[in-house]
């Protein structure tokens, strides 16, 4: 007898209409840390939960990583070549120097292979076509890559670089991905995998455990950024975020004047950062305000993307890491609301399938 059978047989034991006459005495309900543990491993090895959030994330950020080669393309030799700014000794001889694929020769021809190689290697991450195998190949590509000039980082890599080991376990190939479609033109009377196999239960058991380790890596960053936040006197006195807006460095000319000339305003965003970072771990423990959290998230980070010009790959991996926290039934909602809003006004969204 499986573990779904037993489960199965004991609801209906409970439900009988002699468990029902009999008493709890006689028959009493499977309760206690066996029963809990059990009911536990049934829930998250039995399916996989959070699959359109998983996609979602790794359509981002192989986005991230595909704009992060073509935003230097045209000046790829003097960025990152073996010629470029960073002196090849100065990358050869660093004393924290890891493994990257552009050590390996100062070739130009290498560079030029290991560099296109990387932005295909980020596409079809993106796309979703051998997701497993491309998580890797597109964590080496994009870690040498990063290697090669650390000056030209942002912030957002060391989330990337972080996450992308823990997206190896994740199944966030089954939603929006060629794999997927691949399965329904391969399978088409088939529309999930046998849930009770060990070899499915396994996998769904690691599955989650890497969505709890992106959701943790985003709570430790809004959390250590907000407790350093509130050690400063521009946060304390809520004038950061008017020379945040005034740098010359990532700012944007002509459009952050229209938010620091408002000193109401700067103060409000300035508090509402902090307080929405210290507080974001706490509102994703009630269920229900997650898509709150998530919303706040992706809002913040687009601000950022729009005043700090500079920092559009930090913004967007960000953004990628938060769409894991909802849940299926969360856009399931969303989708379902854009629909009747389409319909409403005479448009029409397509229906996406269920694998």
């Amino acid at each position: 007898m499986t573990m779904t059978e037993a489960t199965t047989e004991a609801a209906a034991e409970k439900d009988s209409p002699a468990s029902s006459s009999t008493g709890s005495a006689s028959n009493p309900a499977p309760s206690g840390p066996k029963a809990l543990f059990y009911a536990w491993f049934e829930k998250f090895s039995g399916k996989r939960h959070a699959l359109i959030g998983a996609a979602l994330t790794r359509i981002l950020l192989g986005a991230a990583g595909l704009y992060f080669y073509l935003r230097d393309y045209s000046d790829r030799s003097f960025l990152w070549g073996p010629e470029a700014v960073w002196p090849w000794q100065n990358f050869i001889d660093a004393d924290d120097e890891a493994f990257s694929l552009y050590a390996l020769s100062k070739s130009e021809t290498w560079f030029q292979v290991v560099f296109h190689a990387g932005a295909v290697a980020a596409l079809l991450f993106m796309l979703g076509w051998k997701t497993r195998v491309m998580t890797v190949v597109h964590y080496v590509f994009l870690w040498s890559l990063q290697q090669r000039n650390p000056l030209l980082l942002d912030g957002g890599d060391n989330a990337t670089v972080i996450v992308l080991v823990f997206i190896l376990f994740v199944d966030c190939g089954s939603r929006f991905s060629l794999d997927a479609r691949a399965r329904r033109r391969k399978k088409p009377a088939r529309t999930s995998p046998a849930s009770g196999s060990m070899r499915y239960r396994i996998g769904s058991l690691l599955h989650h455990a890497g969505l709890l380790a992106v959701i943790l890596q985003v709570c430790t960053i809004y959390l250590v950024s907000g407790m350093y936040k509130v050690q400063g006197d521009r946060w304390q006195n809520g004038t950061a975020l008017y020379y945040i807006l005034r740098g010359a460095e990532f700012g944007w000319p002509g459009v952050n004047h229209f938010l620091y000339e408002h000193a109401t305003l700067v103060v409000a965003m300035t508090y509402g950062t902090v307080f929405f970072q210290l507080g974001f771990s706490f509102l994703l423990l009630k269920r229900g305000l997650r898509p709150f959290a998530v919303a706040c998230g992706v809002l913040l980070h687009l601000g950022i993307a729009i005043h700090m010009a500079g920092l559009i790959t930090f913004s967007l991996t960000m953004i990628a890491l938060e769409l894991v926290i909802m849940g299926d039934e969360h856009y399931r909602r969303l989708a379902g609301a854009a629909r009747a809003l389409a319909a409403k006004f005479g448009g029409r969204l397509p229906t996406t399938h269920a694998d």
